[in-house]
């Protein structure tokens, strides 16, 4: 009985995930990510400037025409004449999706979506300053090592979902967590002293 009454919602909940996210991955090809990789760009500038001391003279976003929409989307840093790019376009896309879980997700309400969204792209944000700045920092060590990069790159693409199951079933998980704990054999007392023996 429990699969017949979850399976329909399950359904519904990827059918209106699905929905969500091709209209967000859409709208943010089209109009947004130029702008959010120049935000984040700038941002990680002003780490690189005053934390890293790196000399930077300018940021540059420049969206490839022979892309679909802006889905080829490569950020420049400008230091002392020379140009350093940066391909930032498959990670900062990893917003869409996270905000297509928050939404079609059920039960939650307007407040706690509003700040699940908020919490999370912060997140998400400060993830691909991160990356920005490491990436930089890193770029002439990059071919000795490649796996640095990539294993980042994966980690920050697996993130929103992680911070969907945290962010949106933190009162479920918790109760979980306690009832299993409360559901544990508890250890019975070692005995403080042996019982006396009688003797004739």
């Amino acid at each position: 009985m429990s699969d017949g009454i979850r399976t329909p919602g399950i359904a519904a909940f990827v059918a209106k995930f699905l929905l969500i996210v091709s209209a967000l991955l859409f709208l943010w090809w089209w109009k947004l990510q130029p702008a959010y990789v120049a935000l984040v760009g700038q941002t990680a500038g002003i780490v690189l400037r005053f934390a890293a001391g790196v000399r930077l003279e300018g940021m540059l976003v420049e969206v490839d025409p022979s892309g679909v929409l802006s889905t080829e989307t490569i950020l420049i840093y400008l230091v002392e004449g020379a140009r350093y790019p940066i391909d930032i376009a498959y990670l900062v896309a990893n917003i869409p999706p996270y905000c297509a879980l928050v939404l079609a997700t059920p039960g939650l309400g307007l407040r706690r979506s509003l700040r699940v969204l908020g919490i999370g792209t912060a997140i998400l944000a400060a993830t691909h300053v991160f990356f920005l700045v490491f990436a930089f920092l890193i770029a002439d060590r990059v071919q000795d090592a490649p796996e640095i990069p990539t294993a980042i790159g994966l980690f920050l693409m697996t993130l929103p979902f992680l911070l969907w199951i945290v962010l949106a079933y933190r009162d479920k998980i918790s109760t979980f967590i306690l009832v299993a704990e409360g559901a544990s054999p508890k250890k019975e007392a070692p005995p403080t002293s042996a019982e006396p023996s009688s003797q004739d």
